[in-house]
């Protein structure tokens, strides 16, 4: 299906459509060193990264995207590997009241900062979260995502997912990354066949109303990191349950400052048992506010953000491997605290970012602070730091021993 689109655009353009964006493509390439002082690893990592985006016409738009990389790696002994692929590779077809995009794609959605519960289209690739935030870690999907606009204040949105992609701790040797929290035990994976009964996919409705603009989302798909379940008392299953989701949020400017909410409603769900191979379901919630604003050279915000669980009776499982009593209860409810800030200095010369996550219930926090500087127009330094606090079931706790620092080079072209 890509390469025909593909393909009829390059044939619209042979017959006379001309390319409105005929720019050399745009991309950089970077040398990247980390190091993981409570998992002993350090590790080099090379990238190359190019992107392209051409309209032919004025109704057609094909953006392409891809990238390299390398690790050379000390992971308590030696690792190396590679992998290249594209990260967009896509056709849209734009008319004044519909856009419809066909390929490989990346799809926003929500409102908060890093942690949006209504996020859920696209997996993640979790050692870039931790090293860069969620806008580089999204892995991107084949889909077809139709936009249809009820003039400026009305939008519905529409996305189809035919195939299943899995979320990954890291794209580079997965088994040996000091960010894989897989439990170390042998598992057989069930990911979800590529079946028409398997296709995921969802709706969203943007509306503005005065000063307020809102969605409401729904989206049935498969959760994309595994989950580990006893099939037997020997035998061991990686799967991906089924999720149902319904969330909205909101934005609205209230003078200085920029208020953001966001819901989301996992009316049926799935959770991993904290002490045995078990899969839980029930339902769960997320919701959070959040304000944030810009002031000279700063940009601040800060958010709360609730989650919480609740389980369906116990699965007969749990009693045939004896497991009741091991940290099985109704349900769990956590709190997040997130803040961040960002700064310019000397004309954007230099910038520094810091992101923060602190969970009052569990002790766990994590901080990651980069600072940037352009040492050329097109050459740039970078610095980070990643710190890990506490520990317990909490999406951050579960990484208390990963603290990193890294250094990248990048070269911009």
């Amino acid at each position: 299906m890509i390469q025909t689109l593909l393909l009829a655009a390059v044939l619209a353009q042979a017959s006379g459509a001309e390319a409105s964006a005929k720019a050399a493509p745009t991309g950089y390439l970077s040398v990247f060193v980390d190091h993981l002082p409570n998992r002993d690893a350090t590790e080099l990592r090379a990238r190359g990264f190019v992107e392209e985006k051409t309209d032919f016409g004025s109704h057609v738009r094909v953006a392409a995207s891809a990238f390299v990389e390398a690790l050379a790696a000390d992971r308590r002994g030696s690792v190396t590997d590679a992998t290249a692929e594209p990260q967009e590779l896509n056709v849209t077809f734009r008319t004044r009241r519909l856009d419809v995009t066909t390929g490989l794609a990346r799809v926003v959605w929500g409102r908060l900062d890093e942690l949006q519960p209504t996020d859920v289209v696209n997996p993640l690739d979790l050692s870039r979260f931790f090293f860069e935030g969620r806008s580089e870690a999204r892995l991107s999907v084949p889909l077809v995502r139709a936009t249809m606009y009820g003039g400026d204040r009305v939008s519905i949105e529409g996305v189809y997912v035919p195939f299943f992609r899995r979320g990954r701790f890291d794209r580079l040797d997965e088994p040996t990354s000091p960010f894989n929290i897989a439990p170390a035990v042998p598992f057989t994976d069930r990911a979800p066949a590529r079946t028409a009964a398997n296709a995921q996919g969802g709706a969203r409705v943007n509306l503005t109303t005065g000063r307020v603009d809102w969605s409401v989302t729904a989206y049935r798909g498969f959760r994309t990191f595994g989950m580990y379940s006893a099939a037997s008392p020997t035998d061991v299953d990686r799967v991906y349950p089924r999720f149902t989701l319904i969330g909205g949020d909101l934005e609205v400017v209230a003078g200085p400052w920029v208020v953001r909410g966001e819901t989301a409603a996992f009316v049926r769900d799935s959770f991993q048992a904290e002490a045995a191979p078990v899969v839980l379901t029930g339902q769960s919630f997320d919701g959070g506010i959040g304000l944030d604003r810009k002031a000279g050279s700063y940009r601040v915000s800060g958010q709360v953000l609730v989650h919480h669980e609740a389980y369906d009776p116990l699965p007969e499982v749990v009693t045939a491997l004896r497991l009741v009593g091991r940290g099985f209860s109704g349900g769990r409810t956590d709190v997040s605290l997130i803040a961040s800030t960002d700064r310019s200095f000397a004309r954007q010369k230099y910038e520094t970012r810091l992101f923060a996550v602190y969970d009052p219930n569990h002790g766990s926090a994590f901080l990651r602070a980069i600072a940037t500087a352009k040492l050329r127009d097109q050459v740039g330094i970078e610095g980070s730091l990643g710190w890990f606090s506490g520990s317990g079931p909490d999406a951050i706790g579960r990484f208390s021993d990963s603290d990193f620092l890294y250094v990248r080079l990048k070269y911009f072209f």
